[in-house]
């Protein structure tokens, strides 16, 4: 069965590439950069309603699951939402960074891609997710996790820039930006704990502040560090700041915005996530070092909900006015299922109140069930990669080039592949029939209808071309 939906699949592509000519585009726009504003009154608390049950942006096809989580989301001058999200992805790439710009209040998707995914033999090498975006000179600026030790522990942050929000991406590299990608902010704790990762940032002036979990034996805390947004490779201008938020009560990443008419920072995360008590945190700030516990939103949203983002402008503010959209992941009523969940989205007010708001038990969250999606009858192609990340040649060997779709399937491209990169004195290419001209190591890139991937060539010693 899974070849017959491997091949139907790799027929039908061509209907998706067809549908590209015609497909929609808002021009999205990006608001001037936000304005210095005052601390807001520190006696007044902020709180945040979801107005309603809200609706799905992402529903897994069936048993096999699927996901987009962490949403960091980008308010555009046109009303739509830049959305970057961790993904479920194929083979041995575990997670990566996937794009969709929505339309009509976050209802509609103009076409979902994958934005940033692992480099071949390199750091992240198999994770890219829990990604953090933010737009400045120029550049879209995506953190990520990606995970050191291949059970899930011991991560760090990197992050990749673009001029478009799709990509392509490069990474900082430790010098500059290129292929291999090295650490933002490196773990140094106890390598059996989950390390840092998901970041969040935001602009103010001309610092950039960046906010990242670092999860330890004492539990999972929000630290942040400044950098100078004026320095092109201003990662290597970072300061460490500390701890910013405590640990959590079953929290997970916290997502920050810069809320202009109330001269505050606010960071929401979900707090005893996975459970049928799971809520979204509210804390604020008034410097962006110190946060306080403000309020939660629990009323009209999913039970069993996790990794949860507030939408805001390019520089992580939220203007006057501004519509504001809260997202997150959710198991639903019917299970929790590991990696079988949908993405919410809700509509929401922000307000001041005279006292924080902390006691939880006081308002319900709604029992909601999974819905299945349905089948994309054409693929909707989201990246390509090599059939493998890494190949070792002792005499010709085909490369064959996959497709991930919008479903979650994985199919060969039949036709209309092509490769770059690649030095020619290492591997030659017959079609995609790699065939090996001498001893060396290679990177090759992969094109198909404007998507690409990577992968790495190892020719032997002994190899025959």
């Amino acid at each position: 069965m899974e070849k017959v939906r491997q091949i139907t699949k790799a027929v039908l592509v061509v209907f998706f590439t067809l549908s590209q000519l015609f497909a929609l585009r808002p021009w999205g726009g990006d608001y001037q950069p936000s304005k210095a504003v005052a601390p807001g009154d520190e006696t007044k608390y902020l709180q945040i309603e979801a107005n309603d049950k809200g609706f799905d942006t992402f529903r897994p096809r069936d048993e096999r699951g699927g996901y987009r989580y962490g949403p960091s989301m980008i308010l555009n001058k046109d009303g739509s939402l830049d959305v970057w999200s961790a993904a479920n992805g194929p083979g041995d790439l575990v997670d990566l960074v996937s794009y969709n710009r929505l339309i009509c209040g976050g209802r509609l998707s103009t076409g979902e891609t994958i934005a940033v995914k692992p480099t071949p033999e390199s750091l992240d090498q198999n994770w890219t997710c829990d990604p953090g975006v933010i737009k400045f000179g120029g550049y879209y600026y995506v953190g990520y996790t990606t995970t050191v030790d291949t059970r899930g522990v011991d991560n760090d942050v990197c992050v990749a820039r673009s001029k478009k929000p799709d990509g392509p991406y490069e990474k900082w590299t430790g010098s500059g930006w290129g292929i291999c990608p090295a650490p933002l902010v490196e773990y140094t704790g106890n390598p059996e704990y989950f390390g840092c990762g998901e970041p969040s940032f935001v602009l103010m002036g001309d610092t950039l502040y960046i906010y990242y979990t670092w999860a330890d034996e004492t539990g999972a805390a929000t630290r942040v560090a400044t950098a100078d947004a004026t320095d092109e490779n201003w990662p290597a201008t970072i300061r460490f700041c500390g701890e910013c938020i405590p640990p959590k009560n079953g929290g997970d990443s916290a997502d920050v915005k810069y809320v202009d008419a109330y001269g505050r920072f606010v960071a929401v995360f979900t707090e005893k996530r996975f459970s049928d008590d799971s809520y979204v945190a509210v804390w604020e700030s008034f410097d962006g070092l110190s946060f306080r516990q403000s309020g939660f939103v629990k009323t009209n949203t999913a039970k069993k909900l996790h990794n949860c983002g507030i939408s805001g402008r390019a520089d992580g503010h939220i203007g006057k006015d501004d519509p504001v959209y809260l997202s997150y992941a959710y198991g639903g009523a019917d299970g929790n299922n590991w990696g079988n969940w949908s993405t919410r989205m809700h509509r929401v007010t922000l307000s001041l109140a005279d006292a924080p708001k902390t006691d939880d038990t006081a308002e319900q969250n709604t029992d909601l069930v999974v819905v299945r999606k349905p089948l994309n009858i054409v693929p909707q192609v989201t990246t390509i990669k090599a059939d493998k990340q890494v190949y070792t040649l002792s005499k010709p060997q085909l490369l064959w080039a996959m497709a991930l779709d919008a479903d979650g399937d994985y199919f060969p491209l039949l036709t209309g592949v092509w490769f770059s990169g690649y030095d020619r004195s290492v591997v030659r290419f017959v079609g995609n029939l790699a065939v090996p001209v001498a001893p060396g190591t290679t990177r090759v890139t992969l094109h198909w209808h404007g998507f690409s991937g990577d992968c790495v060539v190892h020719v032997t010693d002994d190899a025959q071309g």
